[in-house]
């Protein structure tokens, strides 16, 4: 018997409807392609700890702990123990997201009100005379803020972030935009974000003024919330709605294969990139960036649209969460993510979760695995004889096993039934599973997908058939 495999390897393609989609990938869910073409399942959510709060959670870390605030004011500390401890004496207000900024002594935090410090065990004001901010940064001694609803940045006297002159500021003029953002990248670069164009300011050391603008690169911010520094690049979705890498005065378009989707979300309110400012997510030997757009809404008609992407091979996933109400994916519960203690976790609404290689459920949800396939064709009609997968197998327990599904669309109408197949109790090592027919037509398109709480890697996928002249 032959055998023809799928193209399983591919990337996924969103710029076309699943039903016009040849040679790629028409969806690829919870998971992603491996370093060898095949594809594993995303980790899921373990929830760590509770907040005497349940306003979303935004994370970073101070004094080797873990540091949440959320949108209601509340600022925690959270040991290794997971012991959570309250500093709120002051509320960070604003209404925004939370940023966070490093000193060598403090945790700033703005999020379009006053800048809020922690040093001891309660926050405080930083000072009556800051700007009311967006972003807060620190460079060399230098505290920077972003103010609100300005193209202007402020700069406190170098070594007392309380002392803030009116006149210590600039403007981001390389556009008439207000400022969007604001990140200090690891070069001491300063990289300010507006609608219509990126600028990067420079230290000037023992200058007077401290700083001053050295470039500006054409591309706009269009995300408050959306700039990422990895790979040595800036990463935004500038004003088209292209998802863009910029080095130095260069920028290049790193969606191509999901321009659509991105162009046809409805609503940017609340989105967000990476860990912000310059924490993207590395798990088990993977690189990715998280996009979300919260309040989008996706392809299924619920709200949350949450985009992986591998950075490193140019590659799009979508991440999602499950309503049992009804059956249907729904947004992904994180608002945020960190990581500490070579350990990535997640803020979630008043819960902390963490990232678990081998737990595949987020927090008491489903998380359901699938991979659609492009169109498969020979050009003539075809009989499906027989599918078989190589998929690791003996991931179980040793009284349970979860199932891997398979169902069908031929010529473009509906799926069949799902076929079930076991991944085995532990050690259980035959990795071949074998599926039988899918009948006849021209065009065929596959799912596979896993609901149970047990990690997937599907090495491949393989069809016999019998080719039917027309």
């Amino acid at each position: 018997m032959e055998w023809t495999p799928l193209p399983l390897n591919q990337p996924m393609f969103r710029n076309l409807a699943p039903e016009s989609v040849l040679a790629y990938q028409a969806a690829v869910e919870n998971g992603f392609i491996n370093e060898l073409g095949g594809h594993t399942r995303f980790p899921g959510l373990v929830l760590r700890a509770t907040l005497p709060d349940n306003g979303r959670v935004y994370l970073h870390d101070f004094r080797s702990n873990l540091i949440a605030a959320t949108s209601k004011g509340g600022i925690y500390e959270i040991d290794r123990q997971f012991r959570v401890s309250n500093l709120t004496r002051v509320p960070v207000s604003g209404g925004r997201r939370v940023v966070f900024a490093k000193t060598s002594t403090d945790l700033l935090l703005a999020a379009g009100g006053p800048i809020i410090q922690v040093r001891t065990r309660q926050s405080e004001l930083l000072s009556e005379n800051a700007p009311r901010a967006t972003f807060v940064q620190w460079i060399d001694g230098y505290t920077l803020a972003c103010e609100v609803n300005s193209g202007r940045f402020y700069y406190s006297s170098p070594g007392d972030p309380k002392q803030w002159d009116p006149l210590d500021t600039f403007n981001a003029d390389g556009n008439p935009d207000n400022i969007a953002n604001m990140i200090v990248t690891p070069f001491r670069e300063i990289m300010i974000g507006g609608s219509d164009s990126i600028e990067q300011f420079q230290r000037v050391e023992n200058g007077d003024p401290p700083f001053y603008r050295r470039w500006s690169v054409g591309d706009g911010v269009t995300l408050p919330y959306g700039i990422l520094f990895a790979d040595n690049a800036i990463w935004t979705l500038n004003n088209l709605r292209e998802f863009v890498r910029s080095s130095g005065q260069t920028s290049e378009t790193k969606s191509t294969e999901i321009g659509r989707l991105l162009e046809a979300v409805d609503d940017w309110q609340d989105a967000w990139l990476g860990g912000f400012p310059d924490k993207p997510l590395h798990f088990a030997g993977q690189k990715f960036m998280v996009l979300q757009a919260p309040r989008a809404t996706n392809s299924y008609g619920t709200k949350g649209l949450t985009l992986l992407h591998d950075y490193a091979n140019g590659r799009w996933y979508e991440l999602y969460g499950w309503n049992a109400n009804d059956g249907t994916p729904q947004r992904w519960p994180g608002w945020s993510h960190w990581t500490i203690w070579n350990r990535v976790f997640v803020g979630g609404e008043g819960k902390i979760y963490e990232l678990v290689e081998d737990n595949h459920r987020n927090d008491d949800e489903l998380q359901r695995w699938l991979v659609r396939t492009g169109i498969v064709t020979q050009g003539d009609r075809l009989e499906i004889t027989a599918l078989r997968v190589l998929v690791q197998r003996g991931l179980g327990s040793n009284t349970a096993a979860g199932e891997l599904q398979v169902r069908c669309s031929r010529d473009g109408r509906p799926f069949s039934p799902w076929v079930r197949r076991s991944l085995g109790r532990a050690g259980q090592s035959d990795m071949e599973i074998r599926f039988g027919s899918f009948g006849v037509a021209s065009t065929f398109r596959f799912e596979f997908s896993c609901g149970d709480n047990t990690p997937v890697n599907l090495v491949k996928a393989e069809y016999a058939g019998n080719t039917i002249a027309r």
